[in-house]
């Protein structure tokens, strides 16, 4: 018992140490103001190019339609920036304090995870407020907001745990900028994130590519759960079950590579 309460007191600390050094001026600029971006002027002005879309047989303005979206890429540019804090401690000397604490490497690991999806969290609450002003149709309710913090938890859960293991191979501090740099873009503009799965019917090839995106999944799952909509069961247990593989497989690899992350 004494264990327990020992262990969940430290897993405490971590977290609200990993909470503090995450939330500066680099989560504002990078995980908010990009989202916010697409919120303010590219949502607003593509829907007056394009007027109003259906969504299982509801019509919803641009903006409210890419909404759910934005949550997803918000998710996106939290999971490769997930490692902020393990960059300040693998590059600046504070992770060989760290590992010499009396709390075991895993918590230490579950905790930079956790503070991640806290992160998103917020960004996603702030970007829910500012759509749901702008947009007037937009509409979310608390169950469907919960479900889509979860989804979009599993995205950061996978790619911050993908980006420490990265981070534990390499000497460059500057490998999660790199990588997302190449791979957000195609991850965003071959999802549903900014258009309907129909755009692409007409090529085999994306298709498939938008099939596979961990992103198309989740923006599908959370547009369904903001608006109410019915996916066909098979769908969401399909996707449900491929985040949650993506996540595990994530974090399983993650760990590994910070448990190691000294060792030369």
């Amino acid at each position: 018992m004494t264990m327990m309460v020992n262990a969940i007191n430290s897993f405490k600390v971590a977290i609200s140490r990993e909470t503090k050094i995450g939330i500066d001026l680099e989560f504002l600029l990078g995980t908010l103001f990009e989202p916010m971006i697409y919120v303010l002027l590219f949502g607003p002005l593509m829907g007056k190019l394009i007027g109003d879309l259906e969504v299982n047989g509801m019509r919803i303005s641009y903006l409210a339609f890419m909404f759910p979206g934005v949550l997803t890429l918000v998710s996106i540019n939290q999971g490769f920036r997930g490692a902020t804090t393990f960059i300040q401690d693998r590059f600046y000397g504070g992770l060989e304090t760290l590992f010499t604490l009396p709390v075991p490497r895993t918590v230490l690991f579950m905790a930079k995870i956790l503070s991640a999806c806290i992160r998103a969290i917020i960004a996603m609450i702030v970007l829910s407020i500012l759509t749901l002003i702008i947009a007037k149709d937009a509409s979310i309710t608390l169950t469907g907001f919960i479900g889509s913090l979860l989804v979009n938890s599993l995205l950061v859960v996978m790619l911050s745990s993908f980006m420490i293991y990265l981070l534990s191979k390499s000497q460059n501090p500057n490998l999660p900028l790199a990588i997302s740099g190449i791979v957000i873009l195609p991850m965003m503009f071959l999802s549903t994130v900014f258009y309907p799965e129909t755009v692409f019917e007409s090529s085999k090839v994306l298709s498939i590519l938008v099939s596979i995106n961990p992103m198309t999944h989740a923006s599908n799952l959370v547009r369904s759960f903001i608006y109410g909509t019915h996916l066909q069961h098979s769908t969401m247990v399909v996707s449900l079950a491929y985040l949650l593989v993506l996540a595990f497989i994530g974090m399983l690899i993650g760990l590994r590579g910070f448990k190691a992350a000294l060792e030369k």
